[in-house]
């Protein structure tokens, strides 16, 4: 077994090094500025983006726990307490307990997907002349 990982690692510079070979060579500074001035509102985009993705970790939980999601379940007398009595444990407030209960990983691909979603659809109408 830890021959075959030796043969794999020592194949994978071989198969997949031109694709990155380039990157060494790119002038990061330079690319990204040009970027920006040619696409400040994706640009824009892109970093609200990013912004969510490190950061949502650190601003979920304490939004959630403000809104009575604890990570033992609903919080007694708290809004996710009388929304679940009121509706019950419809799809949304699942996600959200869930997220609040240490399933952020499931929380995060939800935002993640959405996110990824807006971006492919304002680059397809970007692209078409329509953005």
């Amino acid at each position: 077994m830890e021959e075959a990982a030796k043969k794999a690692f020592g194949f994978a510079p071989q198969a997949f090094g031109h694709l990155v070979s380039g990157l060494r060579e790119i002038k990061w500074d330079e690319h990204i500025k040009g970027h920006i001035k040619k696409n400040p509102k994706m640009s824009a985009f892109q970093i609200v983006m990013i912004v969510m993705a490190v950061v949502q970790g650190l601003v979920i939980a304490p939004v959630l726990g403000l809104l009575g999601f604890g990570s033992l379940g609903p919080v007694a007398g708290g809004a996710a307490a009388a929304f679940q009595s009121a509706n019950g444990a419809t799809a949304g407030f699942s996600i959200l307990q869930s997220a609040a209960m240490g399933g952020t990983a499931v929380f995060g691909n939800v935002v993640t997907g959405v996110c990824a979603g807006v971006g492919v659809v304002t680059e397809f109408f970007k692209r078409r002349g329509g953005a």
